[in-house]
């Protein structure tokens, strides 16, 4: 099949690298993949200083009464043209969109030129952008979401509450499938620990609680080094590793200190996602402090890929991911004492260490969290929706 990508985004972090490796996937299956975008790459190519700045466009309209509408809404007009001229140069068999607010550009040229449009959605982006602020016309923004999922031959979401928020929404469920974040087994293997990376950060005869990810004030780091001081494993050769850089490491270096934990918590600063392997390779277990309420963690799929039980919060997003006592262990979420109660049972019982890792070494295919599958999924979808 000939396959037309569209997106608007700055393809960096975790949106970058979803795009590449469906890209890859794709072309992996045999399929001809050409991306329309004002922005190419992302993921690997994107250096982590992408994710440090703040859009200017993003600054503006905080300031600016309807200047985030009026952008995206004009963007229509550049992306439409753009993704009709792909069209009837490329010719695809279907279009694959990843969803932004307001962008019904993919939409119309689908449309337009009589081609399917799969959208694959993340976010409920008109609920987030209202809770940011940045949507004004909360009423526009909810029906372009609905209108422009339902103008989809297929709309793909992450995990089953997203599905529900946008059915509830107004969108049609029968057009709406479920389908969590995936990994490329080649690129995250389960292995030993570099022992000259560990001697680098500090590690060495230690064992490893681990987290990856760009440092926000509501991912429940400075939770996660509380849990940690209480738990009391710092005194019994335990060390917490934070794998990344963001706009909450300044809090998170005070209460470090604190705690006084330096040298028991490492923080690396700003990793590139292709090496990223070789800093999990060192964890014992792996934790998500915390997550919203219809996101799929990709860092949870890629700690199973490498062999690593996870830490997180109960609750239904993280429950359709991962299994209490199989591959997970979870805690009440935004709850310190119970978090530093699983990290206790995790660390302070090898069985149950043991026992987890064996889980999580088999859930990736067990569980079918391929990026390889996906794409093979939403061919099928494609294929389905024409018959």
């Amino acid at each position: 099949m000939k396959i037309l990508y569209h997106h608007r985004t700055r393809a960096a972090d975790a949106q970058g690298v979803h795009i590449e490796e469906m890209m890859a996937a794709f072309r992996g299956l045999g399929h001809e993949v050409e991306m329309a975008a004002l922005v190419q790459g992302g993921g690997e190519k994107s250096g982590p200083e992408v994710k440090a700045g703040v859009p200017l466009w993003k600054r503006l309209v905080e300031k600016l009464p309807f200047l985030f509408e009026a952008i995206h809404v004009g963007y229509n007009i550049v992306g439409f043209w753009m993704v009709a001229r792909h069209v009837r140069r490329f010719r695809p068999d279907f279009i694959y969109e990843r969803y932004s607010l307001l962008n019904f550009s993919g939409v119309l040229a689908a449309k337009w030129y009589g081609v399917p449009l799969v959208l694959e959605v993340n976010s409920p982006l008109a609920f987030e952008m209202k809770e940011e602020g940045l949507l004004r016309l909360e009423r526009f923004g909810s029906w372009s979401e609905k209108a422009i999922c339902n103008g989809a031959a297929v709309v793909v979401t992450v995990t089953s509450v997203l599905k529900r928020m946008l059915v509830e929404g107004g969108v049609e469920e029968g057009r709406v499938q479920v389908m969590a974040n995936g990994v490329d087994p080649a690129k995250f293997r389960v292995g030993e620990g570099d022992e000259g990376l560990r001697r680098r950060l500090g590690l060495e005869g230690r064992r490893v609680i681990g987290f990856v990810g760009w440092f926000r004030p509501w991912h429940g780091l400075e939770m996660l080094v509380e849990a940690f001081e209480k738990s009391g494993l710092a005194e019994e050769g335990v060390s917490v590793l934070l794998v990344g850089d963001g706009p909450a490491l300044p809090s998170l270096r005070e209460a470090v200190a604190e705690r006084g934990l330096e040298g028991r918590v490492v923080i690396t600063g700003a990793v590139r996602h292709g090496e990223i392997p070789e800093y999990v390779a060192l964890f014992d277990c792996a934790v998500q402090p915390a997550a919203n309420q219809y996101c799929c963690p990709m860092k949870i799929i890629e700690y199973l890929a490498v062999g690593k039980p996870v830490i997180a919060p109960a609750q239904e997003n993280i429950e359709e991911l991962v299994g209490e006592g199989v591959d997970a262990a979870l805690f009440e979420a935004g709850s310190m004492e119970s978090l530093s109660g699983a990290l206790r049972r995790v660390m302070g019982d090898e069985q149950e260490m043991a026992r987890l890792q064996a889980g999580a070494r088999t859930a990736v295919e067990r569980r079918g969290y391929l990026w390889r599958r996906n794409a093979e999924r939403v061919v099928e979808m494609v294929r389905s929706a024409v018959r």
